[in-house]
């Protein structure tokens, strides 16, 4: 039996690392053999050689939410839309969210952070807000959101796969951490 070409051919877009792509084989069992051993070059070409000539794809819905083999490559030809920021782009906000968390260190006074009122850290929080795929975004808005002297609390929309992924880390952490309870008399003295 011969295989059938089914599919136009198309390009995974570059903004999809080799970490997503592996994830993608995994999560979709793609029969790629020594994926581990290839680069992202050679991942892409074997991604696109499999996808083209299989039938269908099984639905994804918790990383993905893919639901057909047409939606996979539509979503491998567009851009990883968990990286929509360019790298100076990504800087800048890496930039503004540590300075966001050393205002907050600072008990949240202004000078010492280098801001002159509460206008530019609401301004500098909602700008990085957008970007919480980052987790230092994630760090200095919640900090930014503790700030007695702002009184409109920033919400970021975080997109599904990120919840996931931290949902997982949450409940890995809580398995290992361990947790005594003496019950008992105790007598404490200071000296």
């Amino acid at each position: 039996m011969e295989l059938q070409d089914l599919s136009k051919p198309f390009t995974i877009h570059m903004s999809h690392s080799r970490k997503e792509l592996l994830d993608i084989i995994r999560v979709f069992k793609l029969p790629i053999t020594n994926k581990n051993d290839k680069n992202k070059k050679q991942l892409q070409e074997a991604i696109i050689e499999v996808v083209r000539f299989l039938d269908s794809v099984c639905s994804e819905q918790e990383y993905f939410f893919i639901n057909c083999k047409e939606e996979l490559i539509d979503y491998l030809i567009k851009q990883n839309p968990a990286k929509t920021l360019t790298i100076k782009e990504k800087q800048d906000v890496m930039m503004t969210a540590k300075k966001l968390i050393s205002y907050a260190r600072n008990n949240y006074f202004l000078l010492p952070s280098g801001y002159m009122d509460t206008i530019e850290v609401y301004k500098d929080t909602t700008y990085i807000a957008k970007f919480p795929e980052i987790p230092s975004v994630r760090k200095a808005v919640d900090l930014i959101n503790k700030d007695p002297k702002i009184r409109d609390k920033i919400e970021m929309v975080i997109p599904r796969r990120i919840k996931k992924q931290l949902e997982k880390r949450k409940a890995v952490k809580q398995l290992h951490t361990p947790l005594y309870i003496k019950r008992g008399e105790f007598i404490l003295s200071f000296d």
